[in-house]
């Protein structure tokens, strides 16, 4: 950014916030939430929307505004002071922008959408602009975390959670498969918020009779009609409507083993960043979880992994600064459920993340592509252990 447009930019915004109403026709300030699109329009007498959205600290906001008939599109985003905090670069007529910012503070932040050059500025149109959290919803630690909760008629031990939120989009799905290993005997615990708030486990397995799984280094193994009790599946289907989901790993009466999960359903456009947010149970906390993101069949994407609260990242697993994890090269699944049977093969280019043993605090990861310039869909693989009780 030169000198001059950031002077221009400056002026255009505190011309906004000190301009009395009979400045422009019906000034907009409207409350936004993240996954919402809106549609206006930028006028001769009306130059400037404001859109206010509450923040959380660490929030990640991604502002996407689409210009047409003619608008040159602006957008930045003021802090609860009113300073100016980010702005894009000035648009052409009709571009699309992407503004990116972390919010370091709760409060309201201010969108502001106008034109290149403000009030000197010409241009008039319509926009969309839509706003979404690039991270997941941030949740509060409960020190009371389940060690082991009741699924229906019995106990099950709680071995480590995810939690993720999803931007609204039509005809979302994800699939959540467990194996058990040695013993395991996987429960799927599954809460949302959403339209009504929901709780209900899983243990159900009909359909993975015909699967198999490879870990890295490891043999494969097949899920058969006999040895269902080894696995866990469930699908979630309108899942833009669940808005913060939470899976939690369990085993059926705290049965020790190994289990691995695959987690079906994500998709990373053009320059977005995808969090998670995983946690070990209680019972699991000196054990360690290896995190895999893995390309899904005919996708594009080149997954990286970054752990922001140590400054940890992973381009691809097993070489390039994460040489701790093995490569998920050669390992994968296939579900005989779909016809044909899916197989989800990893390669050298998938990424992975140790995380050490010893907390059951909350751990952030950040999930996108290598230099943002790939896209396309991905799955998650967790791979952990539950001790024996002692």
């Amino acid at each position: 950014m030169t000198g001059r447009q950031l002077v221009v930019v400056v002026g255009v915004f505190l011309w906004a916030l000190a301009a009395p109403a009979s400045a422009q026709d019906a000034p907009t300030i409207t409350d936004i939430n993240y996954g919402d699109t809106v549609t206006d329009t930028i006028s001769a007498d009306a130059i400037f929307d404001w859109w206010q959205v509450q923040a959380a600290p660490g929030d990640q906001l991604v502002v996407e505004m689409a210009a047409s008939d003619g608008l040159a599109p602006l957008v930045a985003i003021l802090t609860p002071g009113g300073d100016v905090a980010a702005r894009s670069d000035d648009g052409a007529p009709d571009a699309a922008l992407t503004l990116e910012f972390t919010a370091p503070a709760e409060g309201v932040y201010t969108i502001v959408a106008t034109r290149v050059d403000g009030p000197d500025g010409t241009s008039t149109g319509a926009y969309t602009l839509r706003l979404r959290r690039a991270n997941a919803a941030p949740t509060r630690p409960d020190i009371y975390q389940d060690v082991t909760f009741r699924c229906r008629d019995f106990e099950a031990a709680a071995a480590a959670s995810i939690t993720f939120a999803e931007d609204p989009k039509p005809d979302m799905r994800h699939r959540v498969t467990v194996y058990g290993i040695d013993g395991f005997k996987p429960v799927i615990r599954l809460t949302f918020t959403g339209s009504p708030d929901f709780e209900d486990c899983n243990t159900d397995a009909e359909r993975t009779a015909g699967d198999s799984f490879t870990l890295p280094g490891e043999a494969a193994r097949t899920i058969t009609a006999g040895t269902r009790d080894n696995a866990s599946q469930v699908t979630l289907a309108g899942a833009e409507n669940m808005r913060q989901i939470t899976l939690t790993i369990a085993s059926r009466s705290g049965q020790p083993g190994r289990y691995v999960a695959l987690i079906e359903g994500f998709t990373l456009e053009r320059g977005d960043v995808d969090g998670v947010e995983i946690r070990l149970g209680p019972l699991a906390r000196l054990t360690p979880l290896t995190v895999y993101m893995v390309a899904a069949p005919n996708s594009r994407l080149d997954p990286h992994l970054y752990r922001p609260d140590l400054d940890i990242s992973c381009d691809d697993a097993g070489r390039r600064g994460c040489e701790d994890v093995p490569s998920f090269a050669g390992a994968g699944f296939t579900l005989n459920e779909s016809t044909p049977p899916l197989t989800i093969t990893g390669d050298r280019n998938d990424a992975g993340l140790l995380l050490a043993p010893g907390t059951t605090e909350p751990v952030m990861l950040e999930l996108s592509s290598r230099s943002r310039a790939t896209y396309g869909d991905y799955v998650l693989v967790l791979i952990g252990e539950l001790p024996p009780r002692e």
